[in-house]
């Protein structure tokens, strides 16, 4: 993985930033020394355009996902995998080097820097030893923070308990986060998690407050619960952006028949759904 990416950041990179980038990787991968590896992490900020974004090809792209199904370095700039680029190779060496090494960095890491290390997760080892980092992670209320291991990142869907990924669900609605960026949600969909969210939709409602209609996604494939249908109704009976796109989402894909009653509040949007001009990404966009 760090070839390809390499490659990729050939393409944006200065020719100097590449090449001392290219340098200091093999001169860590012949022997890797811990100072020399600290300077070089928080340099790049020295060598990389901040604000310029990595430019990877269509195939690139496929070539990342392939190899870690849903990785991807989609609207990274060039700190960020640069950044990455030296976790990994911090992840090749033995296992106690690595781990102290990488807790010593997230202890001192400023927000990009922190973003980099949380986006490197689901490419680097020990994973077990990875989730309680990026659980304590997620107590941030910096967005950019938060966003980097729950949007995008495959991390917590592989890797997380039932707990956690509850947890993770719930503060993306909190911080209005969008939903349809969180990798493996409808995997990861649970009854907890569903009566969680119901929970908190009517605590939104009694407080006169939004519920974004992202919320019912987790809730689709548990319709069986009757406070589920009756939130449904609920939401079906508003002419608010996005609700009934999400109830006929729901009722496209219930094959028992639980929602039939409210097929015809939705019927506008069913066919949509059938051709899919409406998904959840497509809803989760517009909202």
């Amino acid at each position: 993985m760090v070839d390809s990416l390499l490659k990729i950041l050939k393409q944006s990179a200065s020719p100097e930033a590449f090449d001392w980038l290219e340098e200091t990787v093999n001169a860590q991968r012949d022997k890797f020394e811990q100072r020399p590896f600290y300077y070089a992490f928080s340099g790049v900020s020295r060598w990389f355009d901040k604000n310029a974004l990595v430019e990877p090809a269509e195939q690139d792209l496929k070539t990342i996902d392939a190899e870690v199904p849903g990785f991807t370095i989609h609207n990274w700039d060039e700190f960020r995998l640069a950044r990455v680029i030296l976790l990994l190779v911090l992840g090749e060496q033995e296992k106690s080097v690595f781990l102290e090494n990488l807790n010593a960095l997230l202890n001192t890491a400023d927000i990009r820097e922190q973003v980099a290390i949380f986006s490197a997760f689901p490419l680097l080892p020990e994973p077990d030893e990875l989730v309680p980092l990026a659980r304590e992670g997620l107590r941030t209320n910096i967005v950019d923070i938060f966003d980097s291991i729950a949007l995008d990142n495959p991390f917590p869907s592989a890797h997380f308990p039932e707990e956690a990924w509850n947890q993770l669900v719930l503060k993306a609605l909190f911080m209005s986060r969008p939903l349809y960026r969180i990798y493996g949600i409808d995997l990861r969909a649970n009854a907890t998690l569903a009566e969680a969210l119901s929970n908190y939709a009517h605590e939104r409602w009694a407080a006169g407050r939004w519920v974004s209609p992202e919320l019912w996604r987790s809730c689709a494939n548990f319709i069986s619960n009757p406070q589920i249908v009756a939130d449904l109704e609920r939401v079906a009976s508003t002419d608010e952006p996005g609700r009934l796109e999400a109830v006929a989402l729901i009722v496209a894909k219930d094959e028992e028949g639980i929602l039939d009653h409210l097929r015809d509040r939705v019927k506008t949007f069913l066919d949509d759904v059938a051709d899919g001009r409406l998904t959840w990404r497509t809803l989760g966009e517009q909202i």
